[in-house]
């Protein structure tokens, strides 16, 4: 039998044994939730992480078909073009007028190859008629050469009234010794269509026409080029301001070392190029074409077009195409269904020749609907959020009639292409000859790349027409020449 005294001991050690147990629970459960807590914040920062390493692998496989970056950053890697296949053989298709080299019922010059004697006996054949001709003709360029033309005026004396009379120069032949408009329009069509530098265009002046010409001569006619062209500007101007549609963009351009940009405004028909320091609504107002302009402006969503408000707008959706592909690089299945949506509807207008009926198009809208709605709900549950992405999901559902006016609107096309193909000629520049050294001479090649254009469009032989255009024609009156 245990005393009282034992007893009381055994209780006070069970009692230090049980709160012993009960610190260490505590401590215990201390570490546990220090444990759970550090555990949360390395899940956070590991989805950070993970979302980080995404961003910068998306950020390294950026290229010009799933980004807004031009092609000219593109490195070495291949891509696939986002065109489907059209399922037709390669080359000429049925129907497709070709370009054969083809005799002509008339030609410049008549060589004809005479047999004066028999191979067999040695007789002449001078004096017998051939039994046929076989016909060959050659294509080729005639000698190049320079040519001088001496203009003399004649200066007369009344008899009557000794009143002294002069004839009149062509307009264009202004000094005692000068170079032609034909000439001049060689070296504006090579330096600002080909892209040639004044160095070699210069090499290739001499070599072609044993004429040596300087540098700064080359420059000088570009220059006259341009205050000869300049005045057709205001023309292509007036034109494009009353049109259904017109495509708007931008695109970089160094000038005297500096960032500077080349904005473009035009239709199938006109092409209005011109250079800015700015990017923004104070190099458009200053050109001075989209704050008169009343139509509808297709554009990519740049922030300066929309304060445009007499005008309406509609997106591009090749630039939404490139980004869609750059998010479905990145996992997004919403990206996906939304890619589909665009060219089924992008197909199912074509079908109905530019336009739906208005039920359709309803339908069409609520199908875009859904697919915006269920992609911003999977993007807003996302931890972190991605922002870029559900910035682009709610852009299009704040401008959804923008975006899917091409559905009901005939002229409103679905992407900006034109735009796009009008400046592209602008980068060729950059890359094949460098930038601009001053502002005017990047005026020169925008208003003769703008002439071109307009000429090209129209299918106006290039040459003939800046030919004329350089000895005081105007564009409109070339353009309406049959």
């Amino acid at each position: 039998m245990l005393t009282v005294q034992q007893a009381v001991f055994t209780v006070e050690s069970l009692i230090s044994k049980v709160q012993q147990q009960k610190q260490l629970i505590h401590q215990l459960i201390q570490e546990n939730e220090h444990l759970r807590q550090e555990n949360k914040q390395l899940r956070k920062e590991n989805e950070q992480l993970t979302y980080r390493v995404q961003e910068l692998e998306a950020r390294t496989k950026k290229n010009s078909s799933n980004s807004h970056l031009p092609p000219s950053s593109d490195r070495f890697e291949k891509k696939r073009s986002s065109r489907e296949p059209s399922g037709k053989k390669p080359g000429g298709q049925e129907g497709h007028e070709g370009t054969t080299l083809r005799q002509v019922e008339h030609p410049h010059h008549r060589v004809v190859h005479r047999v004066h004697t028999c191979q067999g006996c040695g007789a002449s054949l001078r004096d017998v008629k051939p039994l046929k001709v076989d016909v060959r003709q050659v294509f080729d360029l005639p000698p190049v050469t320079m040519e001088v033309t001496q203009h003399e005026r004649e200066v007369k004396s009344c008899p009557h009234c000794r009143c002294v009379q002069q004839a009149e120069f062509p307009s264009h032949v202004t000094n005692h010794v000068q170079y032609g408009p034909r000439l001049t329009a060689l070296v504006v069509y090579l330096y600002n269509m080909q892209m040639i530098p004044y160095q070699r265009l210069r090499d290739m002046m001499e070599e072609l026409y044993q004429h040596p010409i300087s540098t700064g001569t080359l420059v000088n006619m570009v220059k006259r080029g341009r205050e000869a062209l300049e005045p057709n500007m205001d023309i292509i101007e007036e034109a494009l301001l009353p049109s259904d549609i017109l495509h708007v963009d931008e695109t970089s351009l160094r000038i005297d070392g500096k960032q500077a940009w080349v904005h473009v405004a035009c239709t199938s028909a006109y092409t209005y190029l011109a250079p800015h320091a700015s990017r923004g609504k104070k190099a458009t107002d200053e050109i001075g074409i989209l704050p008169q302009y009343k139509g509808t402006m297709m554009h990519d969503a740049f922030g300066t077009y929309p304060r445009y408000t007499e005008a309406t707008h509609a997106l591009c959706h090749a630039h939404h195409l490139r980004d869609l592909k750059g998010f479905i690089e990145q996992g997004h299945t919403w990206a996906k269904r939304l890619t589909t949506f665009l060219l089924s509807a992008k197909q199912v207008v074509e079908q109905h020749g530019g336009s739906l009926p208005e039920e359709e198009a309803k339908r069409w809208e609520r199908v875009y609907d859904r697919i915006l709605a269920k992609a911003q709900h999977y993007l807003e549950g996302m931890t972190p959020l991605p922002k870029k992405a559900l910035s682009f999901v709610r852009r299009l559902q704040k401008r959804k009639e923008e975006a899917l006016r091409f559905l009901r609107e005939a002229h409103v096309p679905f992407d900006n292409n034109q735009a796009e193909r009008d400046l592209r000629m602008v980068k060729v520049k950059e890359n094949i000859s460098g930038t601009f050294r001053q502002e005017t001479f990047a005026q020169s090649f925008c208003i003769a790349r703008s002439i071109v254009s307009t000429l090209t469009k129209h299918e106006k032989n290039v040459w003939d027409s800046l030919c004329l255009l350089l000895t005081g024609e105007t564009i409109d009156r070339v353009l309406s020449a049959t």
